[in-house]
């Protein structure tokens, strides 16, 4: 508290400014971003901002930074298979990403060189060394795969295309004379169910990878 009895501000940051700004991204869209905002939401002026980040590329790139490195991919057992592994850390970047809807964009779309996710890269490739895969070309385009599907899969959850809530109903409207396919499938029980559909293409491409 200050001695006025009103509660201190955070001392400015540039963990603070890109908490902030991602908290604004959170609630608003990246598309509300500006440094005009973010320093309205910090009660600074905005050029204070750009003693911690040059620039807006900086800062989308930093939110990015921020979202990897809230990524706990825990201590696997010593019984996981690789497979096992990979599984519980695509899951686990699955749910920050999810947390962050208005964010997956940023992330699927900055830079790969920030320490953040240098880190995860370094923690899962340590996973999988142990667990009797080779440190080569092919781990890491496995890698890069799955977490090109996570982030992928996570866009089309979170974006609503326009027109979504008259869905079901269009497919209910499909008639077997001009659409037998859908038609068909729709008898058979299919509905889209996201959880299920991810986890089945993840094990789909573990699957095929071991394949290859």
């Amino acid at each position: 508290m200050s001695t006025s009895g009103r509660p201190m501000r955070p001392t400015l940051s540039r963990d603070y400014i890109l908490h902030t700004a991602l908290h604004i991204v959170d609630r608003d869209g990246s598309d509300k971003l500006t440094m005009r905002r973010l320093g309205t939401e910090l009660g600074v002026d905005p050029m204070a901002i750009y003693h911690y980040v040059p620039n807006k590329a900086a800062l989308f790139d930093g939110i990015a930074e921020t979202i990897w490195s809230s990524l706990d991919l825990g201590v696997p057992s010593p019984d996981e298979s690789w497979q096992q592994q990979l599984i519980a850390a695509m899951r686990a970047l699955r749910g920050v990403l999810r947390a962050h809807p208005n964010a997956v964009a940023l992330v699927g779309t900055r830079p790969v060189t920030s320490p953040e996710l240098l880190t995860v890269i370094e923690q899962l490739l340590g996973f999988l060394t142990e667990a009797g895969m080779p440190t080569d070309a092919d781990t890491a385009d496995l890698l890069s795969t799955l977490v090109n599907y996570t982030i992928g899969q996570v866009l089309a959850e979170v974006g609503e295309p326009v027109g979504a809530e008259s869905a079901p109903a269009n497919y209910q409207a499909l008639s077997p004379q001009t659409h037998p396919h859908l038609s068909a499938l729709l008898n058979n029980g299919w509905t889209y169910d996201p959880d299920a559909q991810y986890d089945h293409g993840l094990n789909a491409l573990l699957a095929g990878w071991r394949q290859t």
